[in-house]
């Protein structure tokens, strides 16, 4: 276990405008970078393959998304995948309609979910605090919280020019 902060990356030093080579390692490692989005991994349910999609082209456009950090991304995708499974288990549910004797679902406040129960001892209410801790901390490494992006320093996106492209015969 080491001491003080953790490194970073020589492309998260460049874009959060703190890059100084005299303090740059000589051997950083330098991992390919990722130019199109991975297929998703297997077992994701459909809101971590969505955020699997969202985040991988974003972060790809950054150009700081390289192989090595597949992994950390599949844990942060998988977890925020098990938040919203929870989050659904804990906020809603299904309940007979008296009437018709159809069940519908229905969203219910969390006092109503924790009236009687302690919060230590009930596994989804567990299961959501912890899968977005997870997730918390995963997306931090990546510079994707308010705090973290706002440490960022992204150069600008040119503009396209429309014109650009067309030959002048074509006009």
């Amino acid at each position: 276990m080491r001491g003080g902060q953790n490194r970073k990356p020589r492309d998260l030093k460049i874009l959060q405008g703190t890059f100084r080579k005299d303090r740059n390692p000589g051997n950083e490692p330098d991992p390919d970078k990722v130019t199109e989005i991975p297929r998703y991994p297997t077992g994701m349910n459909k809101h971590a393959r969505k955020l699997w999609k969202n985040l991988c082209a974003e972060l790809i456009d950054l150009g700081v998304l390289t192989v090595v950090d597949l992994p950390a991304m599949e844990i942060a995708c998988v977890n925020y995948g098990l938040y919203k499974d929870a989050h659904e288990a804990v906020y809603s549910f299904r309940e007979e309609d008296p009437e018709t004797g159809k069940t519908k679902k229905r969203k219910r406040p969390l006092s109503e979910y924790m009236k009687g129960r302690n919060s230590q001892t009930i596994p989804e209410y567990t299961a959501m605090t912890k899968a977005f801790e997870t997730f918390k901390s995963y997306i931090t490494e990546f510079g994707l919280t308010p705090a973290s992006r706002n440490r960022l320093n992204l150069p600008e996106k040119p503009e396209k020019d429309e014109m650009e492209g067309l030959d002048s015969e074509e006009l």
